[in-house]
């Protein structure tokens, strides 16, 4: 199966459906979003040297800022403290959801965006937040490198004090040469101290710019029920399969596609002559016209295909019912006017009504030949006969007739395939001959 098929069998089967799975939670975030006053912001932005971030590049090392900033910046206890000093009232696990850390390029520049209903409050918590994790961030890097240098003084300090009250001798040795190495592990903490730095505030918070979010939340909600109603359509086309277009239904029933009923003049006429030569092929003496969906076809569709048929040769008129009428008034049938053959006989009382409008008498269709003109002195004319190929819908054909019929399948703009196949089960139970497919541009309605 093609991938523009599936698109088609989803999007002309399933519009109305993915129409409203687009519009319905478009116009309800709309109207719930534009009810509301978006949240005001501020931000602030820190370096965040050390650790992961000083050994990483690229992509990596923004990641490992951004991620040390955010675990910092988000943490219970450091938000509690920042609360408590403020004096504000606010929960710090609700403000920890509207804490967002987001990298600057490949730098180790963060910028944290804090987020509250009062503008003053957003203002003051960015600017507490970003100094406490400033100050978090400095003592997790330096931590352990500072006790370490703390331990190497204390060392240095009591072997200063054996040194000076020791005897010269190999104690006093002993003690110069441990002092050395621990000076020289005090040089290299030192080193590692600066290597690592220290985080900074690279930019006091700010309040951000007013953002409305109606309109992306608006996008958003669209494009997510359009997805679940693609979803829903294509589990729908898996429960019913349909085919669309009706040049797939001819392709699927391996037969031509005759052309438009309903169409302009010309397409009506194109019609008529491609169903009558495919009748002739198939040696078909009458045409029984079905519904490739299933069901009796609409009385006017038929119709229709009749006129087509008969182009100039005979007049379509509704058949009348037991009383004469058919629901439009009185309508004598006839196959044709007076010049071109007697009017068809009137079906007996006791026949049930046609339920395709159609009926036309057998006898052959006269047509002058163009280019003549009638003279009196020349007599009559000679003319063309042109046997009438009657069309009938497929309710209205007789079973037990010996008459050869061939099979005309109508498909509107989207067809079950349940109906293909109940056309494929009445050729091969008629043993009928399929002459072709003809386009309708409504959906068929029985």
């Amino acid at each position: 199966m093609e991938i523009d098929e599936v698109a088609a069998r989803v999007i002309r089967t399933y519009w109305a459906l993915l129409l409203v799975a687009t519009v319905v939670p478009l116009v309800a975030v709309f109207l719930v979003m534009s009810g509301r006053t978006p949240p005001a912001a501020a931000q602030a932005r820190i370096v965040v040297p050390g650790g992961a971030a000083a050994g990483a590049a690229g992509d990596n090392g923004v990641s490992a800022a951004v991620s040390t900033a955010k675990a910092f910046a988000t943490g219970h206890d450091l938000l509690a403290k920042v609360i408590k000093d403020g004096r504000l009232d606010r929960d710090p696990d609700k403000v920890a959801k509207q804490i967002g850390v987001k990298g600057l390029g490949t730098s180790a520049v963060v910028e944290l965006t804090v987020k509250d209903q009062d503008p003053d409050v957003a203002l003051k918590l960015a600017q507490s937040v970003s100094a406490a994790t400033v100050d978090g961030i400095n003592t997790s890097n330096q931590s352990a490198i500072q006790s370490q240098l703390n331990q190497v003084g204390q060392q240095i300090t009591a072997l200063e004090r054996q040194q000076a009250t020791a005897a010269p001798g190999p104690a006093t040795d002993r003690i110069l040469t441990q002092l050395t190495d621990l000076r020289t592990s005090r040089s290299d903490l030192r080193s590692q101290l600066v290597t690592t730095g220290t985080a900074s505030i690279a930019q006091p918070a700010i309040e951000a710019p007013k953002t409305d979010p109606t309109v992306m939340m608006t996008v958003v909600a669209g494009l997510g029920g359009l997805v679940l109603g693609i979803l829903a359509a294509v589990v729908a086309e898996m429960a019913r399969p349909t085919v669309p277009g009706q040049r797939r239904v001819a392709r699927r029933l391996d037969v031509p596609l005759l052309g438009l009923a309903g169409g302009s003049p010309a397409e009506t006429a194109a019609l008529g002559r491609r169903v009558r030569l495919a009748a002739r092929k198939a040696g078909a003496g009458q045409v029984a016209v079905v519904s490739a969906a299933g069901g009796p076809l609409p009385a006017e569709l038929v119709s229709q295909i009749a006129q087509a048929v008969y182009g100039d040769g005979g007049r379509v008129v509704p058949a009348p019912d037991r009383s004469g009428l058919n629901g439009r008034g009185p309508s004598p049938e006839r196959a044709g006017d007076d010049a071109r053959g007697p009017a068809a006989p009137t079906p007996p009382p006791d026949e049930p009504p046609s339920t395709s409008v159609v009926r036309a008498g057998g006898r052959p269709v006269l047509t002058r030949e163009s280019g003549e003109v009638a003279s009196p002195a020349d007599g009559p004319r000679p003319v063309e006969v042109r046997p009438l190929t009657l069309v009938h819908a497929f309710e209205d054909v007789d079973p037990g007739a010996d008459t050869r019929f061939g099979i005309v399948a109508v498909a509107g703009p989207v067809t079950p395939v349940a109906g293909l196949e109940s056309v494929r089960d009445l050729v091969a139970a008629s043993g009928w001959p399929l002459l072709g497919v003809v386009a309708t541009s409504r959906k068929i309605k029985g």
